[in-house]
């Protein structure tokens, strides 16, 4: 494109005036800071504000000029560790010269290499890098891959995340490269600078719109919330109504309120001073039947925690403790030539009572438990009783029917009947609650009720810990309170019938939504200030908004893809056709076009020609496909104007000896520019290579790996059928 630079000039000078100063600054420095994005966020509020200087922009004849870069090539891989199988010890090393094979057998570690590669340089479509799946422990991952920039020699230690920027020009082939123009859509690896001007400046733009978001959410309404019954006035309608286009009359006229307008609302509340005596009524109700419950449950907790009921409790209590005594003395007697420790223990006496049900309802149905009749057998064991068992069992017997342990379970049961005659009592939170409910205003009686409540929870908690009726406490809480709130109860209840005669008089519905107009705009000249700081927000986020739209990036996604048009698709086209006749798939029916240009990306496809709307993968056999995502990779990544390596995994698979010889003749013909790294299991393929090197005076590298017993990826000695391989 001739004079593109001034082009570009006369675009730009069509564009916000704050773009014009991002394009500038983008163009001198090629990235703009976190600070200089918010710089010219701030110039783009300004410009709807019509606060911006003028300005223009404008770019050098030698704008965006193609530069050349730097050469590198890749010279090792070791330390490998958590990838894959791979557990080298010693480095995968690619030689010095511009083409290498790494031959191996299935399973030997290629695979693995080629995924480690691909997330070290960042490739399109990275994948998932698992560790050695067989071990169960998960190793970290790490590799050192050595380069050389430049003449110099450098390494990079790779810890499992990111990539080396200094790598990410390396392009690798395998067989997932296929969908991104075969099976789908996607962008070139390259773009000329101006494109790649074009993109940082969409990005620029998103990041303002970004900022300008953020702008926004610091500028939060703090505009008070209206009484719901206010709402439905007129006033409360305007005051839901306003917006960056309320005018300073408009406050006034809905927030002004004088002694004269005090004077009616004070008239009007007289008027209705029982607005709604029903409901009133039902309240007022509700308040009394609160408080006499809380009475009813006060009095309740105290009558169960008198001092009569405390004493009952502990003589219970006592006495099951006596009755408990008495009995395991007695057991201790019966038991006293028991070999096994715990015998009349309460778990045996579970257990007891266990056999004995299962004696008389499975085993010895209708007979007195213990059988201890001739031929009988223990319920437990099964084993025969002899003489001395079945004397034991029936004294056990008749220890556990015997009128002491009769007496101790007795005993305990009295206790524990008398112990559950005192309930819960309310925690704190719910009786906060229930004595909110009661609407008890006087903050001394409040107190009163939650000090009863907690003195009769200490009585409580002490209750179960004593064993004599001398250490309860001196005397249960005072009932004061109980006596004023039964007062209190009372007027409410006459209050209530007040108000349910009150509810028989006329409506007054048009005095009260008088009365409560009035009142809304009370309410407003009492925030007159929030409303208008809020009304100054509004219009605040109005101009954002505005400014918010002139970050959209259409218009730049739409320069770019014309750009794109005679600056990548053509020459992308060109190039790509060129591969297929040096692969020898003219006869192959693709063609690769322009798809879309979305927020910048510039995306492209393959097709079949003259049949777009059939799919590549249902028309072109297996093979087809393989080279023609070979013709599209080389494309693609020859478009670029530095030296990096091109990785290629397998790539004759599926290919017939023609494509195969042509892959190999276009390979070789890459390396004398560029390095070139295939890794491959196939002999055929590495045969080729030498073959096809030699006569181009060009010495392949060959390098060999294999898999140990403690992984894969070992490099080893090149194997004898390599060695005396002929070319063909």
């Amino acid at each position: 494109m001739k004079d593109i630079s001034g082009l570009l000039s006369k675009w730009f000078s069509e564009r916000p005036k704050w773009l014009q100063i991002a394009a500038t600054r983008l163009f001198q420095q090629a990235e703009l800071t976190d600070k200089e994005v918010n710089d010219i966020s701030k110039l783009c509020q300004q410009e709807v504000e019509g606060k911006i200087p003028n300005t223009s922009c404008s770019f050098p004849a030698s704008a965006f000029s193609q530069g050349t870069t730097g050469f590198l090539r890749l010279c090792s891989i070791s330390n490998v560790e958590g990838v894959n199988a791979l557990a080298p010890k010693k480095p995968l090393e690619f030689g010095k010269g511009n083409i290498t094979v790494v031959y191996g057998y299935n399973g030997s570690g290629k695979s693995g290499y080629v995924r480690l590669l691909k997330h070290v340089c960042g490739a399109r479509d990275l994948g998932t890098l698992h560790s050695n799946v067989y071990k169960p422990v998960s190793t970290e991952q790490k590799a050192c891959i050595s380069f050389e920039q430049d003449g110099t020699i450098k390494s990079h230690m790779w810890t499992g995340q990111g990539i080396c920027q200094y790598l990410n020009g390396v392009d690798i082939f395998d067989t997932s490269f296929g969908k991104f123009f075969v099976s789908s859509e996607d962008e070139v690896s390259y773009e000329p600078p101006i494109l790649s001007f074009f993109s940082s400046l969409i990005d620029v733009c998103e990041k303002v719109s970004v900022a300008l978001d953020v702008e926004t959410s610091q500028h939060q309404s703090k505009k008070p919330n209206m009484p719901a019954d206010k709402k439905v006035t007129a006033e409360g309608i305007w005051y839901d109504s306003i917006s960056d286009k309320t005018t300073p009359q408009e406050i006034d006229k809905n927030c002004t309120f004088d002694s004269k307008d005090e004077a009616e609302l004070q008239t009007l509340q007289q008027r209705l001073s029982e607005q709604f005596p029903a409901e009133k009524a039902k309240q007022l109700k509700r308040q009394q039947q609160h408080i006499d419950a809380l009475v009813q449950d006060a009095q309740k907790y105290l009558k169960q925690l008198s001092d009569e009921n405390c004493r009952l409790i502990i003589a219970a209590k006592m006495k099951s403790i006596i009755k408990k005594e008495a009995a395991d003395t007695a057991a201790e007697k019966v038991f006293s030539g028991s070999k096994l420790e715990g015998i009349g223990s309460d778990v045996w006496k579970a257990l007891w009572d266990a056999a004995r049900n299962y004696s008389t309802s499975l085993a010895y149905k209708k007979i007195e438990y213990p059988n201890v009749s001739d031929g009988s057998r223990c319920v437990l064991c099964h084993q025969s009783l002899s003489q001395e068992t079945k004397e034991r069992l029936v004294s056990f017997e008749n220890f556990v029917k015997g009128e002491m342990q009769k007496a101790a379970t007795e005993a305990a049961k009295e206790y524990d009947t008398a112990a559950q005659t005192v309930e819960v009592l309310p925690s704190p939170e719910s009786l906060k609650t229930r004595i909110d409910a009661t609407g008890i205003q006087q903050e001394g009686i409040a107190c009163q009720v939650t000090e009863f409540f907690a003195q009769l929870q200490a009585r409580k908690d002490q209750l179960f810990g004593i064993d004599s009726e001398e250490n309860i406490l001196a005397s249960p809480p005072t009932q004061k309170w109980i006596d004023d709130v039964n007062v209190d109860s009372k007027s409410l209840g006459e209050l209530a019938s007040t108000y349910v005669e009150d509810s028989k008089s006329d409506n007054r519905d048009e005095i009260k939504n008088k009365l409560n107009s009035i009142q809304a705009r009370k309410w407003l000249s009492e925030n007159r200030t929030a409303i208008d700081e809020e009304v100054n927000r509004l219009k605040l986020l109005s101009k954002i908004q505005e400014a918010k739209k002139t970050t959209n990036t259409k218009a730049l996604s739409q320069k770019k893809g014309e750009l794109a048009e005679a600056l990548i698709t053509d020459a992308f086209v060109q190039r790509f056709n060129t591969e297929l006749k040096a692969l020898c798939a003219c006869q192959v029916k693709v063609e690769i076009v322009k798809s879309k240009v979305s927020k910048g990306r510039v995306l492209h496809k393959l097709q079949l020609r003259g049949a777009a709307h059939r799919s590549l993968g249902d028309v072109l056999s297996e093979g087809e496909n393989r080279i023609v995502s070979i013709a599209a990779f080389l494309a693609d990544v020859t478009g670029k104007s530095n030296q990096a390596p091109f990785i290629f995994d397998d790539p004759i698979s599926s290919l017939d000896q023609t494509y195969e010889e042509a892959v190999v003749t276009r390979l070789v013909d890459l390396s004398v520019d560029k390095q070139v790294i295939v890794f491959t299991h196939r002999l055929s393929l590495l045969g080729t290579i030498k073959d096809c090197a030699e006569k181009k005076s060009i010495k392949p590298n060959i390098v060999s790996i294999r898999s140990a017993d403690w992984g894969t990826g070992e490099p080893a000695p090149i194997p004898l059928s390599q060695v005396i391989l002929k070319p063909h």
